[in-house]
């Protein structure tokens, strides 16, 4: 009776993360849908208002960094508490927004929180799941994400007809108020301890290089492949070269980078930067290009989204006890496969393209994300210890968010800078048409890698199979 009122606890306390992590998708994407919108209110350019997803993704992945050290050091609940409250003022500061700078601040503060929040949300189903049920529950968690997805436009799209913007911030707060009320009694953890010291410098060294990387593929939008890229481009470069060099200290850093010399982590680490850059980059590209193109409104605009990210969710599911029961390899092909056609297909047939075939096509790249989303973290956690899965965990983390933050901008950084000055549906097929064909190019050199991750993990799971047999 005792342990299941204790298994309960666990699965309310990961419930409460939860309400969180899927209620920071549901602003994201309907954030997505009113660029062009709060581009008018505020009288800036698309190309300024994807900081409103670069700097948080920027700025999550930046403090995700960080949790590889403090999960270890402090209770989940702290860290959760201080997610929600953050969460909560950022919230408050992005509704009341007078102009767009407090508005890409109180984003940027967003996605701090959650980089605390969403790997602890992770870091619970890892570490207090059953080993045979992990990828089922991480896949639960890409569904209500999925779902997060779908929603998330189509709340926004129906806001725009009738109120304003700032209407998805305040409706979200409720929402974070009973996250918090549940974090407070069923999150419970023992941390690890650990005798290393957090390294401030690696931190601030990372902050930098990602943050000059972000800025060069910004101008790149805006200016082109002038001098100014090329010189920030080389900046991001070097401090990243120096902060892998710093992060060798094994008493003081962030996380074990040493982990990525394992060829399968490598693969699935690959996998998962390709598979969430394109995901987010078309979540981003489509509902603009679809205004800017196709005529849409920004209620169809993220209703083209909606079948796909619900199919997603159940993908998600489904691709989680495909992987509990067969291993990950064969769930990552698949999906790394279905992306590559679903982006193949957009490319290809651009010219035919309306509203309710982009939705078509959508559906085959968004359930190939499902089948990846959770499953490359868990699978990388499964050939480790456990003692190792606060650093997966965290670097897991930083690749999810900066290369989601490095995907919308390149996306709309080159749909951008296709554009330039012109208007009409010329111009607006131009910029698509190279933005599609960079994430069909970037998906099929995933399912390369796909292909060898699929192999590498067979001959593993070939070998635990005939060691179980000589036992």
């Amino acid at each position: 009776m005792r342990a299941s009122r204790d298994r309960w606890m666990v699965y309310l306390g990961i419930i409460a993360c939860t309400i969180l992590a899927v209620t920071a998708t549901f602003v994201n994407k309907c954030v997505n849908v009113m660029y062009p919108k709060i581009a008018a209110d505020f009288n800036v350019s698309v190309n300024a208002t994807e900081w409103m997803t670069t700097g948080y993704m920027l700025s999550q992945a930046v403090v995700a960094a960080s949790t590889a050290y403090i999960l270890k050091k402090v209770h989940a609940k702290k860290v959760e508490i201080t997610g929600c409250v953050l969460y909560l003022g950022a919230t408050l500061l992005c509704a009341l927004s007078p102009s767009f700078a407090p508005l890409v601040i109180g984003r940027i503060v967003q996605g701090m929180a959650v980089g605390l929040e969403y790997p602890t949300t992770l870091f619970l189903i890892l570490t207090q799941i059953s080993p045979r049920k992990r990828a089922t529950a991480s896949g639960i968690l890409g569904g209500l994400i999925g779902v997060a997805v779908a929603l998330g436009p189509m709340w926004a799209g129906w806001l725009e007809n009738f109120t304003s913007w700032r209407w998805i911030f305040w409706s979200l707060v409720p929402v974070i108020v009973i996250s918090l009320i549940l974090t407070i009694p069923f999150v419970k953890n023992e941390p690890q301890g650990t005798d290393s010291k957090f390294s401030f410098l690696s931190l601030a060294l990372m902050a930098a290089g990602l943050a000059v990387l972000d800025f060069a593929i910004s101008s790149a939008g805006s200016s082109g492949f002038n001098w100014r890229f090329w010189l920030l481009l080389a900046g991001g470069i070097v401090l990243m070269v120096i902060f892998v060099l710093a992060n060798r200290n094994a008493r003081r850093r962030l996380f074990q980078l040493d982990l990525f010399l394992i060829p399968a982590i490598a693969c699935g680490a690959a996998i998962y930067f390709l598979s969430e850059a394109v995901n987010i980059g078309m979540q981003a590209l489509i509902p603009t290009y679809a205004q800017y193109a196709l005529n849409s409104s920004p209620f169809i605009s993220g209703l083209i989204l909606a079948p796909g990210s619900l199919l997603g969710s159940v993908g998600a599911i489904l691709s989680g006890k495909w992987a509990d029961k067969k291993g990950y390899g064969a769930p990552l092909l698949a999906g790394s496969v279905m992306m590559c056609v679903g982006t193949a297909l957009v490319y290809f047939l651009q010219p035919v393209l309306n509203a309710g075939i982009t939705c078509f096509f959508y559906v085959f790249q968004r359930v190939g994300f499902a089948f990846l989303f959770t499953n490359t973290i868990t699978g990388a956690c499964s050939m480790l210890p456990e003692s190792k899965t606060p650093d997966i965990n965290a670097m897991f983390s930083v690749i999810n968010n900066y290369s989601a933050s490095v995907g919308s901008a390149v996306m709309l950084s080159s749909f951008s800078l296709t554009v330039g000055g012109r208007s009409g549906f010329g111009a607006a097929f131009s910029g698509g048409r190279v933005s599609f064909g960079l994430g069909f190019w970037l998906t099929l050199a995933m399912v390369a890698i796909a292909v060898v991750f699929y192999f590498l993990t067979r001959k593993k799971e070939s070998r635990q199979s005939r060691l179980e047999e000589t036992k």
